[in-house]
């Protein structure tokens, strides 16, 4: 079996832990019976290695060869400690150079720690995954054979098992290791997997089924058990259920649909082999599982490691970065971002999240800067375009900005921010066109129809208003959404069908709401349409300057960035 198939086979996994069996096969000679001397625990070359990498294995291959010897013929019988203390040396070989991916040369090293330490399952157990590395999947099954022999109750070992015998088509001999597992531990969803695999691979559909449905209760996040399932469902004639399932499968790639979250397992051994190396790409790879599992502060710390290991790696500062503006570091993560930017100027998801940082702290200037880097250096960063073309809005560069929303895509905030500039630029029939197309593509979005009824009510422009459409639209949103925004937005449209008293009544309602708040500015600049309704006249403004809809952006903290800030 090659490397790529067996990949595939067994991308169900994450790293995890499980038990076995009695009544398995004997061993394969070649793995547990008369074997030839295994071959000589030696370095391979390391030359595509990080250096600090071939510092700790040559620091490891050293402590193997001042490990004490075993006793001659004329020395006496050895005591224990002395062929265990050298197979605790080769097996720590061979896990680091297992976890840099030579595994040939760490089943040389795993392969004499075994000899020397028989009873130890590491050792089967970890040349079991050599093998599985090496593409030898009959040669793995037989070292977990011989791994639960010596630990019948190991967990992942005998997952590890099932899922080889299916892979081999031996589905019968996964199925009493998946039976006795799940009396051991009931409801295991690994076991719960691999046991649908086996049941599915010897055509029971109906027995699948319940595994599979089983196994995805436990999580549901686990999608890689939505096309095994659907091929069950298929099985039997249920194509409804087998279509749905297909469908939650993702997006095709180049290589075809990806085959979705894994089947999470904790697995001690290898989680030991994941972090055994000291290298800028182990960091990158644990920062980057931390990150999946949202702990965000490990992300920084694996990160911060693989920065200082590599500091001119610019994608491990932009890591960095991401990361410690998850844990709200936000004067960290800008360091992080421009060490990033400052290594390499093209890096365009830098300049974007450095880009957010300083519009956070009001620094609008660097922020479109930086934003606009990151569109040239990307030209399908679409949220690049959009929050340049929302900064360049709101410091009144409305002009510039409307190429960039029009380039963004078709979002739904693409689209308003568009109308809005219109609006801006007084260009009103274009904002009612643009509104009524967004409101018919995105009904459920508010937005659109509130901000359409503001302008059919109070557009300077007498082509525009509609005061009739105006009503109807806002009093729709009124029957779920009682805000000040939707009230005064009520206010415009009685107002424009010459109901005034009636708008000035939604106008003082508005007012109220904001006051309680406790923003006094607003409910003084509300009070000129109030005015207006008193004396008998409608709105021509359907946004005042200072309104969040011509203000694109978020809540600005000046002292953000502020390095004197505790």
């Amino acid at each position: 079996m090659t490397r790529r198939v067996l990949a595939g086979g067994l991308a169900a996994f994450a790293h995890l832990a499980a038990w076995g069996a009695p009544g398995l096969h004997a061993a394969p000679a070649r793995a547990a019976g008369a074997q030839p001397a295994p071959a000589s625990c030696v370095l391979p070359d390391l030359g595509r290695m990080h250096p600090a990498v071939q510092e700790q294995l040559g620091a490891a291959y050293a402590e193997l060869a001042g490990a004490p010897p075993p006793a001659g013929p004329g020395g006496g019988a050895a005591t224990d400690a002395r062929p265990r203390e050298r197979a605790e040396a080769h097996g720590a070989l061979g896990t680091l150079l297992l976890a840099g991916d030579y595994p040939e040369a760490a089943a040389a090293c795993y392969q004499r720690a075994q000899a020397l330490a028989p009873d130890d399952r590491r050792w089967p157990y970890y040349l079991a995954h050599a093998a599985l590395r090496g593409g030898d999947l009959a040669r793995a099954a037989a070292w977990f054979e011989q791994a639960l022999r010596i630990e019948p109750a190991d967990f992942a070992t005998l997952v590890w098992l099932a899922h080889a015998y299916v892979d081999l088509d031996r589905p019968e001999a996964a199925e009493p290791l998946v039976a006795r597992g799940l009396t051991l531990y009931p409801d295991a969803q690994p076991l719960l997997y691999q046991g649908g695999r086996a049941a599915l691979a010897a055509g029971n559909h109906s027995r699948a089924v319940e595994r599979f449905e089983a196994a995805l209760a436990q999580d549901p996040s686990a999608t890689v058990i939505h096309y095994p399932l659907a091929l069950a469902y298929r099985g039997l004639g249920d194509l409804d259920r087998a279509r749905e399932l297909l469908g939650r499968r993702g997006r095709p790639g180049p290589a075809g649909y990806t085959a979705g979250a894994a089947v999470p397992m904790a697995d001690p051994l290898m989680a030991a082999v994941t972090t055994a190396l000291r290298s800028p790409q182990v960091h990158r790879d644990l920062g980057m599982q931390a990150s999946a599992r949202e702990d965000w502060p490990e992300a920084v710390r694996q990160f911060r490691a693989g920065a200082e290991m590599a500091p001119a790696n610019a994608v491990m500062r932009l890591n960095l970065g991401t990361a410690l503006i998850r844990v709200g570091d936000a004067r960290a993560a800008a360091a992080a971002l421009d060490a990033a930017v400052a290594i390499d100027p093209r890096l365009a998801a830098a300049h974007f999240l450095l880009g957010t940082l300083l519009e956070r702290a009001g620094r609008d200037a660097e922020a479109i800067e930086h934003f606009g880097s990151a569109v040239a250096h990307d030209a399908t960063l679409a949220a690049a375009r959009l929050r340049l073309a929302d900064a360049l809005r709101r410091n009144d560069r409305v002009e510039e900005s409307l190429d960039y929303y029009r380039q963004a895509g078709e979002g739904d905030q693409a689209r308003f921010g568009e109308a809005m500039a219109l609006v801006r630029l007084g260009r009103y029939p274009e904002a009612r066109a643009r509104l009524t197309e967004a409101l018919a593509r995105y009904p459920e979005q508010p937005g659109f129809a509130h901000a359409l009824a503001r302008l059919l009510a109070s557009a300077p422009d007498d082509r525009v208003r509609d005061g009739a459409r105006a009503l109807e639209l806002v009093q729709a949103l009124a029957a779920e959404y009682r805000t000040a925004p939707v009230a005064e937005t009520m206010a415009m449209a009685l107002a424009e069908l010459g109901r005034f008293a009636e708008a000035a009544e939604w106008q003082r309602l508005a007012m109220a709401v904001v006051s309680d708040a406790g923003l006094s500015d607003v409910t003084r600049a509300m009070a000129d349409n109030l005015t207006r309704y008193l004396r008998g006249e409608p709105s021509r403004t359907p946004w005042r300057d200072d309104e969040p809809e011509h203000n694109p952006g978020p809540a600005v903290d000046p002292a953000l960035l502020d390095p004197s800030r505790p």
